[in-house]
């Protein structure tokens, strides 16, 4: 067995069914390995950064690495952006990639030559600091190691990216039979790691939140991605439901619960709402879940964040809890799971019930008179893209996957969407990348819908993978937002460089295609809406289909991003923020002293 049919094999075994891949002369044998493999199947995509979303989307979706195959040179560098976004948004993926001739590589460590060979980069330093593990295979008896030492990394902790490096002449050599079969002693692989194992014995850490939950008159949950990184959905609603909590989720922790659940308030953020503000700057106990407090989630003074409350976090990421921004009373390091469960299984002990219904009337009263998407938007011409975003989740499937880029997309269909208790809502938390609508690539799922939206700006970032879709037959749904150009960028310019515009539009140096005629061009089917229309049916029209599809919906150039945080530019050129409840547009003093 080569190394290359090795490296598949192991994969395969593990349960991973599909490879996304750009080919390339040095990852020949890696390419020729995954061919033969019955086991498997390539996705073959038409840039590395589009290969690594996928395998992002894979890995997120079904919680095991997604796998991305590239070459060496600029198929590893066009990767980078994708490895970067899965590492800060913490999705289990394995990077393979071919390299130059081991000696060369070799010579290029040794000397830090530029370069010695076509093609042949030192990868490590580049990739190092956005991968949890990098290894370069110089011997085909090492496989064994770094294979499980990568999907161990990539799966343990907080999950995340790791890199396999394989030179070309490495890629063919035999494994050595008794490697094969060969279990890596204990100091080898699982010594390598501290654990993060918060054991249920712990019962002084369960006491003190307990403490907490039952002795706040206002308490909330801020809950993030890792409740679901951790699979612990079914443990958040068996917490707030026992204990008739309200909750609030980080943006990228949108899909833990749904949106129609009772306990469910609101999404804080720069673009958040007014309830979720509300309910975090008045509650008096915060339990803080799987949230990395990111200023996108807290605002620009972390100090003043529920003010009032006792808060506690848990997370199992411990340079997370070692940040000062927020000053936090109890910092909990833990697997969310395990410690939820303790927590549970406690509360179940005691028989601990606790009634919040005032507290939860008034959240749900703040909920009730601050709605995102305003009744005056249905008649706005063009379309007013929260009005469409609505109608667009009313008529998507329960049973869904829904990938969402970046810019004024993301943050418009991040406060309007209405997450059904099923579905999944994936957007590039972490680095906020163009062109995640790719991701979609990976995050197709037999039996589940699968809806991508993105705006004309981010569109253009991965438009090759258009013929992705079409030859792979991918029942992806693409909704492109077009306000001809980049429209979150145009606020800015408007808000804070007197209009001085670039870059932004086709009066300032952009244009954006027909996605119509684009979509014809690469044999896909393409369907139009603009303000007129049957809105519900030109959905339904596009959701039914069997084959994927772009839709372009006409939206305003201009329309406004509300409620947000709103920044002043002060007379020495900084920007000073509003406080975190206090959202653009602005109350007025009769409505502020009603909260």
């Amino acid at each position: 067995m080569t190394v290359s049919e090795y490296i598949f094999n192991y994969i395969a075994e593990r349960g991973c069914q599909t490879v996304y891949m750009v080919s390339g002369s040095s990852a020949m044998w890696l390419s020729d390995a995954l061919c033969r493999n019955n086991q498997l199947q390539a996705v073959c995509c038409h840039h590395e950064q589009a290969a690594a979303m996928a395998a992002d989307g894979y890995g997120r979706v079904n919680g095991i690495p997604g796998i991305c195959l590239v070459t060496i040179g600029p198929g590893a560098t066009n990767a980078v952006t994708g490895v970067a976004q899965a590492y800060l948004d913490s999705s289990p993926m394995i990077v393979l990639s071919g390299q130059a001739n081991s000696h060369l590589l070799e010579y290029e460590k040794e000397t830090k030559i530029r370069q010695h060979g076509t093609q042949s980069l030192n990868l490590e330093p580049m990739v190092g600091s956005i991968t949890k593990y990098f290894a370069e295979v110089m011997k085909p008896e090492d496989i064994r190691y770094h294979m499980e030492r990568a999907y161990f990394e990539a799966m343990d902790g907080r999950k995340g990216p790791v890199w396999i490096d394989v030179p070309v002449d490495v890629q063919n050599m035999q494994v050595p039979e008794q490697m094969i079969g060969y279990e890596p002693e204990e100091d080898s692989i699982q010594a390598c790691y501290k654990y993060v194992n918060y054991s249920s014995s712990d019962n002084a850490v369960i006491f003190r939140v307990i403490d907490m939950l039952c002795n706040a008159e206002k308490p909330l949950i801020l809950a993030g991605y890792g409740i679901r990184s951790a699979g612990a959905c079914r443990e958040l609603l068996q917490l707030i439901e026992m204990l008739n909590i309200p909750v609030v989720t980080s943006r990228g922790g949108i899909d833990v619960i749904g949106s129609e659940h009772s306990l469910y308030i609101g999404r804080p953020g720069s673009y958040g709402d007014r309830a979720s503000h509300f309910a975090i700057q008045d509650c008096d106990g915060l339990l803080i879940l799987g949230s990395r407090l990111s200023v996108s989630t807290i605002g620009y003074y972390p100090k003043q964040l529920a003010g009032n409350a006792l808060k506690i976090m848990v997370d199992i990421d411990d340079k997370e809890l070692a940040k000062e921004d927020v000053p936090v009373d109890i910092k909990i390091h833990a697997d969310l799971k395990v410690f939820m469960s303790a927590l549970l299984q406690e509360l179940l002990h005691q028989g601990i019930k606790k009634q919040h219904q005032d507290w939860v009337r008034r959240c749900h009263d703040w909920k009730e008179k601050y709605p995102v998407v305003q009744s005056g938007y249905a008649s706005e011409t063009p379309l007013n893209e929260y009005y469409f975003t609505k109608l667009l989740s009313e008529e998507t499937s329960g049973n869904a996957n829904v990938i969402v880029d970046t810019g004024s997309v993301c943050n418009i269909v991040s406060q309007t969407w209405i997450i059904k208790e099923n579905q999944r809502y994936l957007i590039s938390g972490g680095l906020s990348c163009m062109g995640f609508w790719a991701t979609s690539i990976g995050a197709v799922q037999e039996g589940r819908q699968t809806i991508a939206i993105t705006g004309d700006g981010s569109a253009q970032m991965n438009i090759q993978e258009l013929a992705t879709l079409q030859y792979n037959k991918l029942p992806i749904k693409l909704f492109v937002y077009n306000n001809n150009g980049y429209m979150l960028i145009r606020h800015n310019q408007h808000n804070y460089m007197n209009d001085r515009f670039i870059g932004v539009g086709p009066d300032s140096g952009l244009r954006t295609p027909d996605f119509y005629k684009v979509a014809d061009a690469y044999g896909l089917k393409s369907i139009r809406i603009v303000k007129g229309d049957n809105i519900q049916d030109r959905i339904r029209q596009v959701l039914e289909a069997e084959e994927p599809v772009l839709c372009e919906v006409m939206v305003q150039e201009f329309a406004p991003i509300i409620p947000r945080i709103a920044s002043k530019v002060m007379p020495d050129g900084s920007l000073k923020a509003a406080d975190f409840d206090d959202l653009y547009p602005f109350l007025d003093n009769k409505d502020k002293e009603l909260i």
